[in-house]
């Protein structure tokens, strides 16, 4: 009997990214509840891409609840998981150590080397508990967060969050831009935009362009309007303006021109891996400039 087939993980997940933003859809800016994704038994809310992924298949299937436990973890309370389900996979990784030996000198050496794996999991709307006394509306009940609509109450905090990093901004014109060569984000004036929430969420979008100076988390700026490489860094603050919305708790739905979608398509379908990738320069960026508000609020 063959041994059957491992799931690709990145090829499945980015095959459903595509199927989203072809439809128009960012499941990145649909991805923060008033109640954050989270294990429905350990109340452990997901960070990093996890959020993410979890919208992903929260948008595909229109689950309601952003609740997801484990298999092992739904038996172990008396649930089941509906027949036909499917489950959502989640990315866990950190930092590993391993003993080496210098080929030189002899001498045993650390070895530091960044590992991951994918664990699945289900949603709520996936898991039947009418066989346990556990019930599931109960839990979701404790968990469940209600936070007030009103955003204008939360922007005080966002322009202190920008205070705290000293970017240097020109306002004026009618062009949002960070330009590398003179370290400089450019904002049209606060009274154009729409509402608040637009102008904060274009300020921070701009933002984690900024975190890319060489100074700060070093990436590669100096790319070329409407490259691969231009859309990619654009695709890197897409995703990391989002998650500094959602750590500041405002709506991040920026509309981007139908040549960036385009050619976010053709670097997903060229590479499995890419929506990781910039995944994982997205939170580098925000882990930079939330570090800065942790560290006043410790003080």
């Amino acid at each position: 009997m063959s041994k059957p087939q491992a799931i690709d993980k990145f090829q499945l997940i980015t095959d459903k990214l595509i199927g989203l933003i072809e439809q128009g859809v960012k499941p990145w800016t649909k991805s923060w509840h008033a109640t954050p994704y989270q294990n429905l038994i350990t109340g452990h809310q997901y960070t990093g891409i996890n959020p993410i992924l979890c919208s992903i298949d929260s948008t595909i299937n229109q689950w309601e609840h952003p609740f997801f436990v484990s298999f092992i973890q739904a038996k172990q309370v008396g649930w089941t998981v509906k027949n036909g389900s499917k489950s959502t996979w989640l990315r866990w990784g950190g930092t590993n150590v391993k003993e080496t030996e210098n080929p030189e000198t002899g001498e045993v050496e650390l070895l530091y080397y960044k590992a991951f794996k994918f664990h699945n999991v289900f949603n709520v709307a996936c898991i039947d508990d009418s066989n346990s006394d556990v019930k599931i509306d109960s839990l979701i009940r404790q968990r469940k967060v209600t936070i007030s609509g009103n955003s204008e109450l939360r922007l005080p905090e966002v322009e202190q969050f920008i205070r705290q990093h000293l970017p240097k901004t020109q306002f004026g014109g009618n062009v949002a831009i960070y330009h590398i060569a003179t370290d400089t984000i450019r904002l049209p004036e606060y009274e154009t935009f729409s509402n608040a929430v637009a102008y904060y969420a274009t300020y921070l979008h701009e933002l984690v362009h900024w975190t890319g100076h060489q100074k700060r988390c070093n990436r590669p700026l100096k790319n070329k309007f409407g490259s691969g490489s231009y859309a990619f860094e654009e695709l890197i603050a897409e995703i990391g303006a989002a998650m500094v919305c959602n750590h500041l708790g405002i709506d991040s739905k920026l509309e981007h021109h139908a040549s960036y979608l385009d050619v976010w398509l053709k670097i997903l379908k060229d590479d499995k891996k890419a929506f990781f990738d910039a995944a994982r320069l997205a939170i580098g960026a925000t882990q930079y400039l939330t570090a800065v508000q942790q560290l006043e609020k410790a003080s």
